[in-house]
């Protein structure tokens, strides 16, 4: 299959195959396909016959001043390091409280503090462990997985990566094909930024794992990476120390945060 040219052709695509009720499964952070998913926003916030339930977490957002003097003083900074990075509309509206009616979003691992007093979106937590994502993501019937892609040629072959974000999407890909063979109407798609780096292993994927894939040049656009603070000497020195233990050969899960970085610089 081609690639598509535009996120609405393939927002029409999906609505044509599934229909319009809409729960859709996106990676957290930097696996998210901003654009498509601000055309399937759109296409909701337009159409309120459509019921769209995003599943998620850690929706990134480029900061933003709540004073003059903060805007002022964070422009030019957010401008540098965020560049072209584009917000997604429904966090937008999420924070404003303007969500429309037909519209839920389920996320888990919230930014600390960021929805306090925010009683909507404090219900529509999700609490699960990342191990237990897929499952849970199936339990609520999830018809539609949307993944940002990077594309490469592997041993000839045009393949893509699913970058940054391989463990739910695959696991997840697994369940739908299931239920697809069971008469499930449902739907995998992505969307191409050619920012994500091409990882390998378990990460590519052929193409026609997914339904549609967009494939817009102009819609590539700089990962969220905000400045990260140095490692601290305790931090530093648990890494160590930890290090010492991983034999050669051994694995390790590292977590997000200071720790993790010493522990990976250590090794």
């Amino acid at each position: 299959m081609e690639p598509m040219a535009n996120v609405d052709a393939c927002v029409d695509a999906v609505l044509a195959e599934v229909g319009k009720d809409l729960r859709l499964a996106t990676p957290l952070g930097i696996g998210k396909p901003n654009h498509l998913l601000n055309a399937f926003y759109r296409r909701a916030r337009a159409d309120r016959s459509i019921t769209l339930t995003l599943y998620t977490a850690l929706t990134l957002e480029r900061p933003k001043g709540k004073s003059d003097l903060e805007r002022r003083f964070l422009g030019p900074l957010v401008e540098r390091v965020f560049g072209d990075y584009p917000d997604l509309d429904y966090e937008l509206d999420r924070v404003a409280g303007h969500l429309p009616d037909n519209v839920r979003v389920i996320e888990f691992y919230f930014p600390a503090g960021k929805f306090l007093g925010n009683a909507t979106v404090q219900r529509d937590h999700m609490n699960t462990n990342y191990t237990h994502v897929a499952r849970d993501l199936a339990a609520r019937g999830v018809n539609v997985a949307a993944q940002a892609v990077c594309a490469g040629v592997v041993d000839g072959r045009p393949r893509l990566s699913l970058s940054s974000n391989p463990d739910v999407t695959l696991d997840l890909m697994r369940v739908l094909a299931a239920r697809r063979k069971a008469g499930e109407r449902n739907a995998v798609v992505a969307q191409i930024n050619d920012r994500l780096p091409f990882m390998h292993g378990d990460a590519i994927v052929a193409p026609d794992a997914f339904d549609w894939v967009v494939d817009d040049p102009t819609q590539s656009y700089t990962l969220f990476g905000p400045p990260k603070a140095s490692v601290g000497d305790a931090d530093a020195m648990i890494g160590l120390y930890a290090s010492t233990l991983i034999k050669d050969g051994g694995e390790l899960q590292v977590g997000i945060g200071a720790l993790g970085d010493a522990i990976a610089y250590a090794l």
